[in-house]
């Protein structure tokens, strides 16, 4: 390895908000974490999304979210936009070999994949059938590699994962490498070893928050197993660590069964920990929770971590998680070069470095949610415009220094949050001007965002020679119609979903698609572009065959239009998820 280029291990975790840390959080034990936090360089003022897509994506673009074509969790709308230059590739461009394992959550159709945006190894966990779902499955989980599915893997996810991850270190151990580990632990539903959990409860901690607890201690043995191989390799000296958690906590969990085979599925009840839980959860008192527009679902932790280059400290200035990308292209030695659209982030090197120095940032972000349709003048409903963030329906803030100006579902508020972090003193009407002003920024940085080329903008997925589409990245709907967070639903005879497709290919391709709740006499129309047939559905089915269809190469609108369906009131239980193409 050159000793200009350092490895990068950077580890993401899901739903670790700015407390659950064994130094914050007794009787949490996260000795590993803790160590990592005390050790490094730790930044306590570094903002990320509400929540875990639009984090991801601000991640990998060095981009606000908003900016990227992502602008929710599921809904079709997880995907940076497929121009946009992924932290990976320039990483790749820098001479490194690249390794993604784990919650990929930035696209589901076969170009967003991580093993097509950047990534030589790339162990995503994705479902075959389903792919939205199986991400969140803590125990055997479902696993692509390289953009196929390979099945599902015995045990903890957590553990799998990390057993990957370390392969990929011992493998690429004499060239310089990035990794990538975006762990799904401990987002909900929480779920950890009996023994663990137990080990809590005897402390005498609720069933449901000793679950949590036993998470992440699980989760912190996993990292330690990820420091541990690089040290075991002579390694640790020449690689940075970096460690975030992507979002702020949620105090509420859904609860598990398990079957006979040993599997765990989802139940209907659910677990919200009581007051004195979430006090226990959340000592610092941060305002309310993830996907919100408020400090707790922002405000988390980073640390740079690496004994042998820098001297731990701590950092309290303002810092965005959108400053990884350039921070990290710079330790590698790399370039974005200047046909790119402008990062958002800053690079943290001087900082790491002891420089004092730093600008006053402002940062717009928040709860953003699925985006909303709006009915244009020529009778389309579209779904990724300028309307798909209703502001009075959202939880969204500015912050800028000191100041955030809060929006919550139209209700506002000014804070200090260098007096009041807790956000517990609403200045709004005792300093009137100083609101005015923040509105203002609060608006205007809204509009840049939404002047961005890729900002809200539709789904395009390719076609190659065998090809994925999600069903819920359709654009426009015509008549009533619905997105769920992974598929579409039609709601009366004559209505049309419409997604953008790339061809990258002409030729003949046999379409596949998967459909549940099919009622009886169901016929459907199935267009791409001038071409189009009609496809009769069977009772009972998953997996319709369309039959051939032929395409002409470029960019061209796929239909699916109701025909006809014998028992009208089914219409709205039939379920659309995905297409498979394959060229003849």
């Amino acid at each position: 390895m050159a000793a200009s280029k350092p490895n990068i291990v950077l580890i993401l975790t899901d739903d670790q908000g700015f407390d659950d840390y064994g130094f914050c959080q007794s009787p949490l034990k996260t000795p590993v974490m803790d160590k990592i936090m005390k050790k490094g360089v730790q930044f306590t003022r570094f903002y990320t999304a509400a929540a875990c897509a639009p984090t991801r994506s601000a991640l990998m673009t060095g981009r606000n979210f908003m900016r990227t074509g992502t602008s929710a969790v599921g809904f079709g709308a997880e995907a940076p936009h497929l121009d946009e230059y992924l932290l990976s590739e320039a990483m790749q461009d820098a001479g490194y070999v690249t390794g993604m394992m784990g919650k990929w959550n930035l696209g589901l159709s076969d170009a967003d994949l991580p093993s097509q945006r950047g990534f030589d190894e790339a162990w995503p966990v994705v479902r075959d059938d389903v792919r939205s779902y199986g991400r969140y499955e803590h125990f055997n989980p479902p696993f692509f590699h390289n953009g196929y599915y390979v099945g599902r893997e015995d045990g903890w996810q957590v553990e799998r994962i990390t057993d990957k991850a370390i392969d990929f270190i011992q493998s690429n151990q004499e060239n310089p490498f990035f990794l990538y580990i975006p762990y799904a632990a401990p987002h909900e539903p929480w779920l950890c070893p009996r023994e663990l959990q137990e080990k809590y409860i005897k402390k005498g901690i609720g069933e449901q928050y000793a679950m949590f607890l036993g998470m992440m201690e699980q989760l912190d043995t996993q990292v330690g197993r990820v420091i541990q191989s690089l040290e075991d390799l002579g390694l640790a000296d020449d690689t940075i660590v970096l460690f975030f958690g992507d979002n702020g906590p949620t105090p509420t969990t859904r609860i598990l069964q398990q079957d006979a085979e040993g599997f765990f599925s989802l139940t209907t009840e659910y677990y919200t920990l009581n007051e004195e839980e979430w006090i226990a959860r959340n000592p610092s008192g941060f305002r309310s929770k993830k996907a919100t527009g408020w400090e707790n679902a922002l405000r988390n932790r980073l640390s740079i971590y690496n004994p042998a280059m820098y001297e731990p400290k701590i950092i309290d200035k303002m810092t965005l998680v959108m400053d990884i990308y350039p921070t990290l292209v710079e330790l590698a030695g790399g370039n974005r070069s200047l046909d790119k659209l402008p990062l958002d982030g800053k690079s943290l090197v001087p900082l790491v470095s002891g420089q004092t120095a730093w600008p006053e940032r402002g940062y717009f972000t928040g709860e953003t949610g699925k985006p909303e349709q709006y009915l244009a003048s020529d009778g389309w409903n579209y779904r990724f415009t300028e309307h798909a963030l209703p502001l009075n329906k959202r939880e969204t803030c500015f912050v800028q220094g000191d100041w955030v100006v809060v929006n919550e579902k139209g209700l506002w508020g000014l804070f200090n949050l260098s007096k009041d972090p807790q956000q517990k003193n609403d200045l709004k009407k005792t300093m009137p001007s100083k609101f005015s002003a923040m509105q203002s920024f609060y608006f205007s940085e809204l509009e840049a965002i939404r002047n961005d080329p890729h900002a809200w903008s539709d789904p395009v997925q390719e076609i190659s020679p065998e090809a994925y589409l999600e069903m819920e990245c359709v654009y426009r709907f015509k008549g009533k119609n619905s997105v769920t967070w992974a598929n579409t639903f039609f709601h009366e005879i004559g209505a049309v979903q419409e997604m953008k497709v790339r061809v990258l290919e002409s030729g003949t391709y046999q379409a596949t698609m998967r459909i549940l709740g099919v009622s009886e006499e169901t016929t459907l129309r199935f267009s791409v572009g001038e071409v189009s047939k009609k496809v009769k559905l069977a009772i009972g089915k998953k997996y319709h065959n369309f039959g051939t269809i032929d395409l002409k190469s470029g960019e061209q609108v796929l239909a699916i239009e109701l025909l006809e369906i014998g028992n009208e009131k089914a219409v709205s239980k039939m379920e659309l998820f995905s297409m498979k193409l394959e060229k003849e």
